[in-house]
């Protein structure tokens, strides 16, 4: 569907599109002689989607009234088509059918004829036959292309590519739908046992964990971490880690109210007191000082009123903050 041969793994310039389509001629309805094609490009999918998703590809082509036909053969994929420019229309039925700029075009068991006028800028995503059912709300239907029904968290990655497609970074516009694909994937595969799992590690490193590393241990991009974190915590990890090293550091000093403030402050990888300062208060509204100081006034009540009890959580609760056994 929409196919230049052979695969091309850069950039297209004029010279390489001239040489696919005087050699790949039965691929295209257009003549070596006219070069409406601008750009043309595929993707190879990250190793997470090849078992749904073929290839990415972005087509940049001028349709003249000498050139206004697209012919589409057939193959066995369905294709999800984002088209920014000028829209296509189907022939063949009567009056022509203008396509949605983003619809679904199923498996075809025959040409799609399709027509348009001006300048078409498409980002799309190949998916085997079966591949689009995890990833769509609608399924394609055989032989002709449909509006795409996309769910409502596909809107974020419609505007960026939007805005990525008209700047031309057509590269980083397939980056963007290849990441969101990835994360529906991962959710899919791994659900929030993922997140937990990278939870804990912040809970076991008292939050001293780098987000990139994090998501290296979690086999992640830092943007899927955080779009997973995000849906599933409703923070960020880099969030999360804050706030689990400011409540290490919070019961450290509630029971030890004396301690050394520059050490704890190493301890907890600060690499200085400003910034240990500025964190510590923006949780509290205090300094660690002035809430060392409160703690220690709370502690000397326990000790001048023996009526007045202060109760643990039992041994039997879970804490994160040590390794299994």
């Amino acid at each position: 569907m929409f196919h230049c041969r052979p695969h091309l793994s850069q950039s297209c310039n004029f010279t390489d599109i001239l040489h696919a389509f005087c050699y790949y001629d039965d691929y295209w309805t257009d003549s070596c002689g006219a070069m409406p094609v601008k750009k043309y490009q595929e993707f190879i999918p990250h190793a997470t989607l090849q078992d749904s998703v073929k290839r990415f590809w972005i087509l940049e082509k001028e349709y003249t009234a000498e050139d206004e036909i697209e012919e589409v053969i057939p193959d066995p994929c369905v294709e999800l088509i984002f088209n920014f420019g000028s829209a296509y229309s189907e022939i063949g039925g009567s009056p022509a059918r203008e396509l949605p700029n983003i619809c679904l075009v199923g498996v075809l068991s025959k040409p799609l004829r399709l027509h348009a006028r001006g300048l078409v800028k498409i980002v799309a995503v190949r998916f085997f036959a079966w591949g689009a059912l995890s990833f769509l709300k609608n399924v394609a239907s055989k032989d002709s292309a449909t509006a795409a029904d996309l769910d409502p968290m596909w809107r974020q990655v419609v505007e960026s590519v939007t805005a990525k497609v008209h700047s031309g970074e057509y590269a980083k516009a397939v980056e963007g739908i290849e990441d969101f694909l990835i994360g529906l994937r991962l959710n899919a595969l791994f659900g929030r046992e993922q997140v937990k799992a990278a939870a804990r590690l912040l809970y076991r490193s008292k939050g001293q964990f780098r987000v990139a590393e994090l998501a290296d241990y979690c086999n992640m991009s830092v943007r899927q971490l955080q779009r997973q974190f995000g849906e599933t915590t409703g923070v960020s990890p880099k969030t999360l880690g804050r706030i689990i090293r400011f409540e290490a550091i919070r019961d450290r000093l509630m029971s030890d109210p004396n301690a050394n403030l520059t050490d704890l402050a190493y301890e907890f990888g600060y690499t200085d007191q400003a910034h240990f300062i500025k964190d510590f208060k923006a949780f509290t509204d205090k300094t660690p000082g002035e809430y060392a100081i409160e703690m220690e006034q709370f502690q000397k009540m326990f000790r001048d009123n023996e009526n007045v009890v202060f109760l643990q959580s039992p041994p039997t609760m879970l804490d994160y903050t040590e390794d299994d056994r």
